[in-house]
């Protein structure tokens, strides 16, 4: 739609300009019954345009179903003699970009900053949770107000929600690759955060990392929820500010000549409880009501020559780089732990079983999944649920309904909820020389193993550095667990092997896209959606009896 802005009110007549927009909208000032308000009419020459009258109609009936601070409120549509016009709220204050213009130190200030983050991530996840997309996010749609310098979200033209599903329209210098190339089967709440990116990373409101997560190609790569980028961002708050503080208490460790390169104190690990077979000793809780689990001890994995199913020998093990011919199952001679999202029904009557290579998973019957074989329970709709627990384990209990995967509920819990003893969920690492994401049991002792850069989801994988002697002998047995980054292998990723992470979990969205963690060198998040048909790694857990 427009670029049209506000300016300061002075007395105006109903019919003066208040700002001419030199694109498709005037916007006058209007009293009405004591009170002022902001009238935008079409420009003459546009309202013979089918297309743009329909966005204008379009823009108000969105509008009026909103209330929200943060957002423009719409009172009106009607007609007169110089054309259809809008009533809405007047908004005594500026455009982003004329306000820092204006102001060119104010988000220098921390609270400065955090106002402004606030109030347009609550605006946009409120029209997110109204099923509406904004599709046109850009410093000239974000009013800055002169007094108390509050947000306010205009001009919602390109908006969808679940009544306009058809308009495509963008501005180019904010606009997603997949509305700039109309593939609007991709677009979602993470169209409106790529262009919440640029504006995060024009103004610096950001760290680079959260702001490249935000401007990835690939939707399914991006923060999935306002929600999700807001705790990035209060996560690297959180770890700038304990580094700060905790300058002194490092400084006092260090007394102690406990150095990096040792990393461990030499004294005797406490007695664990025995863990059940094919388990490491660490427990993790995964909900409020403080219900535990154990992980397994590696990765799943499959052999289809043996059709046999295992956890790996190590925590650190993986396997994906002899079946780089993904389209052939002949080339699958070894163990695998890339599957697709429908594995779990190998041995159990399911019509598309998937790990990685043993199908074209484009063929149309890709996409029958039916869990444990039951009609009735099936992997193709959002109510399904994939659980590789369902095999029997060769070497974890050879047991089946033992082992299950988690819900991304249960991940969102392990890895931003959990209270540890002190206070470390989770860290990147490499173990022997694989990179990978370290969790840490509740109970771990920081005594044991020294760890830099924990909850942090921007760090890289090298500030911790594990032999494999100390991982063995310390880490995993204080219960630690190493998820590796065994790789993402589909048409699209193919060759990332052991550089990026992407594990699943038993939750689903829609016929073709289900959820993970997925975490790299620079990034971690999680509940991001992905092809289900996909090869992605799979860590089990077995719930505590």
């Amino acid at each position: 739609m427009s670029d049209s802005d506000f300016i300061n009110p002075v007395q105006h007549n109903q019919d003066e300009v208040l700002f001419d927009s030199g694109g498709t909208c005037d916007c006058y000032r209007l009293v009405k019954d004591n009170r002022v308000y902001c009238v935008k009419r079409p420009k003459k020459d546009m309202r013979s345009s089918e297309v743009y009258m329909s966005l204008f109609r379009k823009e108000f009936e969105l509008g009026i179903e909103l209330e929200h601070p943060n957002i423009v409120r719409y009172f009106a549509y009607d007609e007169d003699e110089n054309g259809p016009y809008i009533r809405m709220d007047y908004i005594d204050g500026d455009s982003l970009e004329a306000f820092v213009a204006q102001h060119p130190d104010y988000f220098k200030e921390k609270g400065h900053r955090k106002q402004f983050c606030d109030e347009l991530f609550s605006a946009l996840s409120y029209l997110h949770d109204k099923k509406m997309l904004h599709l046109d996010l850009k410093p000239s749609n974000i009013l800055i107000t002169n007094k108390g310098h509050h947000v306010k979200l205009i001009d919602l033209g390109f908006g969808w929600s679940e009544s306009y599903l058809h308009d495509v329209g963008f501005t180019r210098e904010y606009c997603a690759p997949e509305q700039q190339f109309a593939k609007t089967e991709s677009f979602g709440p993470a169209t409106d955060i790529y262009a919440l990116g640029k504006i995060l990373q024009r103004f610096g409101l950001a760290k680079n990392s959260i702001t490249q997560c935000c401007l990835k190609e690939d939707p399914r790569a991006r923060y999935q929820s306002v929600d999700a980028l807001r705790k990035a961002m209060q996560r690297s708050e959180t770890i700038r500010i304990s580094s700060r503080v905790g300058l002194g208490l490092v400084a006092a460790m260090l007394i102690g000549a406990v150095v990096w390169l040792v990393g461990f104190r030499e004294k005797p690990l406490p007695p664990r409880p025995p863990a059940p077979e094919g388990a490491i000793n660490g427990l993790f809780t995964i909900n409020e009501a403080g219900d535990q689990v154990y992980f397994s001890k590696g990765n799943l994995q499959y052999k289809p020559s043996i059709n046999t199913w295992r956890f790996a020998e190590n925590q650190f093990d993986y396997i994906g780089g002899d079946n780089a011919n993904h389209g052939s199952a002949e080339k699958c001679v070894n163990w695998l732990d890339l599957f697709a999202w429908g594995a779990s029904g190998r041995d159990h009557g399911a019509i598309c079983y998937q790990p990685w290579c043993s199908r074209n998973v484009y063929e149309d019957e890709a996409w029958q999944y039916s869990a444990y074989g039951v009609d009735t329970l099936n992997l193709f709709d959002g109510d399904g649920q994939a659980d590789w627990g369902y095999n029997a384990i060769s070497n974890g209990g050879n047991e089946e309904n033992v082992w299950r995967t988690l819900t991304i509920e249960e991940w969102d819990y392990i890895l931003e909820k959990r209270t540890t003893a002190t206070g470390i969920r989770f860290a990147k690492a490499a173990v022997d020389g694989v990179w990978g994401l370290l969790l840490l049991p509740d109970d771990w002792d920081s005594t044991y193993c020294s760890l830099r850069k924990y909850n942090d989801d921007d760090v890289d994988y090298t500030p911790n550095n594990l032999t494999e002697p100390f991982w063995t002998k310390k880490a995993e047995a204080q219960g630690a667990v190493f998820l590796p980054a065994a790789g993402i292998r589909d048409f699209g990723y193919v060759g990332l092997v052991g550089k990026y992470g992407l594990y699943w979990s038993s939750s689903c969205l829609d016929p073709k896209e289900a959820l993970g963690i997925y975490f790299s060198n620079s990034f971690f998040y999680h509940s991001i959606t992905t092809d289900k048909c996909s090869g992605r790694s799979v860590r089990l857990v077995r719930d505590k009896e």
